[in-house]
């Protein structure tokens, strides 16, 4: 195809994407030709923030729990892909995820592996577009006070980025 062609094909459909029909945004030429360009840039080149690949979510079970009646609680931490394409994740370690629990000054009162081993069989999970994997860890509830606020905080080993806490107050 000949210069004149592509620049004519080029100018054609950004004429197409300034008459078509915009709802929701601000309707400018420039808006509508970021449109017409978007799809074929690479995320590495976008401009502005950019959303996380991998997020980050934790819940306790049970979410409200009596310390008369329970020993530990299970923390579930769920890694979430975002993006379209699949995600990396790569372990040193069996190893996979951290959980610590502060109080509200800040003083972790527990740390997950500080008490267990792991075998060094590193590991390579790949999280597909859209989809997420999940993984659990026990706590106790000995050090805890009822009727005091904590902060469990799950991480991702070696992934700091992704992190999620929750607030615990304990009956």
């Amino acid at each position: 195809m000949r210069l004149t062609h592509r620049l004519f094909l080029f100018i054609a459909l950004l004429l197409t994407a300034c008459v078509a029909p915009r709802t929701g945004q601000e309707d400018t030429w420039l808006h509508r030709a970021s449109d017409l360009v978007n799809p074929v840039v690479p995320d590495s080149l976008r401009l502005g923030p950019k959303e996380p690949a991998l997020r980050a979510f934790v819940r306790v079970e049970p979410a409200e729990f009596s310390l008369v009646d329970r020993r530990e609680i299970r923390v579930i931490f769920t890694v979430q892909n975002t993006t379209n394409k699949a995600e990396r994740l790569e372990f040193p370690n069996e190893q996979r995820l951290e959980v610590a629990v502060r109080v509200p000054d800040g003083k972790r009162i527990f740390l997950w592996s500080e008490d267990r081993i792991f075998h060094p069989r590193s590991a390579i999970v790949v999280v597909n577009p859209r989809e997420r994997i999940e993984y659990e860890a026990a706590i106790p509830t000995r050090d805890m006070v009822a009727g005091r606020e904590y902060t469990v905080e799950a991480s991702l080993l070696g992934r700091p980025e992704v992190v999620a806490t929750i607030v615990i107050k304990p009956r």
